[in-house]
């Protein structure tokens, strides 16, 4: 793509530019396709290629114009090569000029040779592997931090159930006092009825004894 700007920018027109066009997109769509990552037949690439500059402008003229707002090398490298110099047209105007790309009677595939054999390749399109690479981290730091809360929650259990198990330790404590307590007014009571029994059967005795002695007293 970088030996053939005037297809970046979507300036091939006229009857030979559009057939010189199609004939670069086609030995594009086999070597993105032959190497990792998705797969699409030509009229996607060129959709692609499209909404990926208009998307990259759009960045770009809503940050005032400062390229540096781009976080991608790919980015970066699409604004620097094909955009940075190219002020003529507007976003929408852009994806309008590109548009006859992706027409019916533009591109068809059948009607090219396909046994045509394609020099080396000299195109280096690797925005699908950095894309699926995005996806892949955006999908890692997801998984991270519900871990990440997964591992927070855990502690906040932990941390109740630690609480809890004091708690409980507390209160059999407490009711282990609370028994011996029980133990001690039960002994309490059982020596208050022997000195009740002890106190009963002496006012008995004092009783007989009263009576023996008035008993054997001279009238």
């Amino acid at each position: 793509m970088e030996k053939h700007p005037a297809l970046g920018l979507g300036q091939l027109r006229g009857l030979e530019g559009r057939d010189e066009s199609k004939k670069l997109w086609l030995k594009l769509t086999r070597i993105v396709n032959n190497i990792s990552g998705p797969t699409r037949p030509m009229k996607s690439w060129i959709k692609y290629w499209a909404d990926k500059k208009s998307t990259v402008r759009s960045k770009v003229q809503g940050c005032g114009g400062d390229p540096n707002s781009l976080c991608s090398n790919i980015e970066k490298k699409i604004w620097d090569v094909f955009l940075a110099n190219d002020n003529s047209r507007t976003n929408r105007g852009a994806v309008k000029q590109e548009s006859h790309y992706t027409e019916d009677n533009f591109f068809n595939e059948d009607s090219m040779d396909q046994n045509h054999v394609e020099s080396d390749p000299v195109l280096a399109f690797e925005e699908p592997v950095a894309d699926a690479e995005e996806r892949q981290m955006a999908v890692m730091e997801k998984l991270v931090k519900v871990m990440s809360d997964q591992a927070a929650a855990m502690t906040q259990l932990a941390h109740a159930s630690h609480v809890n198990a004091q708690a409980m330790e507390r209160l059999a404590e407490a009711s282990h006092i609370q028994a011996r307590a029980i133990e001690r007014l039960a002994n309490t009571f059982d020596t208050i009825s022997a000195a009740t029994h002890d106190v009963r059967n002496a006012i008995v005795d004092i009783d007989a004894t009263m009576k023996r002695f008035y008993s054997t007293s001279p009238t």
